[in-house]
């Protein structure tokens, strides 16, 4: 009986420090901003490079084009005019990806994900 209540004693001493210095870790987005006037892209194209885990945060701001997709991760959105358009996920998949405005057609970035 003593021994269980020794083990169950070393057991919390150990959990307890454990559970007070885990915290969650806010990890901000690698933040990308595009602005695209008329099919051409201020500033011209971005060629952005993360780390694979990493958050990418897209924000494309345009007055043309019906939609903006980023290849190799198969994510679509349509853009409105006036409103940001706001892309964002995991790099999950190492390699180079590019993301484009269609019609009109237009580069707007190639993103590099390193392993």
């Amino acid at each position: 009986m003593r021994k269980a209540l020794v083990i169950m004693i070393a057991l919390v001493a150990v959990a307890v420090p454990t559970a007070a210095t885990a915290h969650a870790t806010v990890v901000k987005p690698v933040v990308i901003s595009i602005a695209v006037v008329n099919g051409r892209t201020v500033g011209g194209i971005k060629r952005p490079s993360v780390k694979k885990g990493q958050t990418v945060r897209f924000v494309i701001n345009t007055n043309a084009g019906t939609e903006i997709h980023l290849h190799g991760y198969n994510i679509e959105k349509k853009p409105r005019k006036g409103v940001p358009t706001v892309i964002q996920f995991v790099a999950r998949v190492p390699g180079r990806f590019e993301l484009e405005l269609h019609h009109p057609d237009a580069l707007l970035a190639q993103l590099t994900v390193r392993p």
